[in-house]
């Protein structure tokens, strides 16, 4: 009897486990910024977008987020060819996409030996930082560019939740 008792006494303090909602994320493509003076590679495009459906992977398996590519969105129409050059346009258009946090990246090449990625979180209506995540690669190549981004999801990247 005392068990018993016992028992639904721990239910009704526990009760069902109740899941947070996640914040809803929009990644913007990746981006490169080439000073390297060698000119443009030809597998760049596809594999910027390579890049940013593993980044957009990657935090969606975390299961804290409903993450979104901003190509994939309702503002996928109105979208800059550049969101480095658009003068902060990204928190505006993730706003208008439903999202709580906008997701940005660059790869920056400075020769074919010499790379860093920068991926930037921002909580959409304070544009506060909530994590900016930069690693150092070496090799302008597909193995390398994935190596990158994998490392700051495991090691820099999720943000906490606004």
């Amino acid at each position: 009897m005392r068990m018993k008792l016992l028992l639904l006494l721990l239910a009704g303090l526990v009760g069902p486990a109740r899941a947070e909602p996640a914040a809803r994320v929009v990644v913007f493509d990746m981006e490169i910024a080439d000073t390297s003076g060698e000119g443009a590679h030809p597998d760049h495009p596809a594999r910027l977008r390579r890049m940013t459906d593993l980044l957009v992977e990657g935090l969606r398996a975390t299961g804290r987020y409903q993450v979104q590519a901003a190509r994939d969105s309702a503002i996928a129409a109105e979208l800059p060819p550049s969101i480095r050059e658009c003068n902060g346009c990204e928190r505006e258009l993730a706003r208008r996409a439903g999202a709580d946090i906008v997701v940005t990246g660059v790869i920056h090449k400075i020769s074919t030996l010499i790379l860093n990625e920068r991926i930037m979180m921002r909580d959409v209506n304070s544009g506060e930082v909530l994590t900016s995540a930069i690693v150092d690669i070496r090799g302008d190549n597909e193995r390398s560019w994935k190596h990158g981004v994998e490392w700051m999801l495991r090691h820099r990247l999720p943000a906490p939740v606004p």
